[in-house]
């Protein structure tokens, strides 16, 4: 009889959000991506629940949370080297942000590594359909990627998950949160996509050194 041997969980985080930050607005008392912030508790929640993730990590990497005192480009070229899908959350800002562009180039980089050593298997990369856009609103290289989520609701490739909670679609925005979840779940285990060195990112971060200002 053979010894049972418990599967092993892929790398953690599951996912990496990449979102073009809002300013603050002297006209609401609500905070920047508070929204966003909502949407990523009940994603990563949704993930636990499909997956076997350990206690105490981070299902999807949100950079607001990076702790007080952290190096954050450390953190940021860390978890850019272990997350196992790379979420561009669209929207016109994060078509406008040169730190989204940085992180995109960081994945793909890692990407061509894989695809280097032969063992590359499926493009890792889930784009969230945030704000209402219409195709051609969506730039290179996002609008190249194939997952176009065609299963999902209507009103999510017309409206956006931001549309359909402004509007109080939040049933609808809630499903699709989970869709997404089981999707970055299905994109982990079947890309297999390996860790690299955080060091393979260090020429793209010196780059921004005085060109983008000090945080993403």
């Amino acid at each position: 009889m053979h010894e049972y041997e418990p599967r092993a969980s892929v790398q953690e985080p599951y996912g990496f959000l990449s979102y073009g930050r809002n300013p603050e607005s002297p006209e609401s008392s609500e905070p920047p991506d508070e929204l966003l912030v909502r949407f990523h508790g009940r994603l990563s929640r949704h993930l636990r629940e499909l997956t076997d993730l350990r206690a105490g990590i981070d299902a999807v990497y949100l950079d607001q949370r990076i702790p007080v005192g952290t190096e954050w480009k450390n953190e940021l070229k860390d978890r850019l080297a272990r997350c196992q899908v790379l979420l561009p959350v669209l929207s016109k800002r994060l078509f406008t942000s040169k730190w989204c562009a940085l992180e995109w180039e960081c994945f793909e980089r890692r990407q061509q590594l894989q695809r280097d050593r032969g063992t590359f298997i499926r493009n890792a990369v889930v784009p969230i359909r945030w704000a209402p856009l219409r195709p051609q609103d969506i730039p290179s290289p996002y609008r190249d990627v194939q997952y176009s989520h065609q299963d999902f609701h209507k009103d999510y490739l017309r409206d956006g998950l931001l549309g359909l909670y402004r509007l109080g679609r939040h049933t609808t925005a809630n499903g699709i949160a989970y869709q997404l979840a089981q999707e970055i779940a299905d994109v982990a285990v079947s890309s297999r996509l390996e860790p690299c060195d955080p060091g393979l990112f260090d020429d793209l971060f010196d780059s921004m050194n005085g060109s983008a200002g000090e945080e993403p």
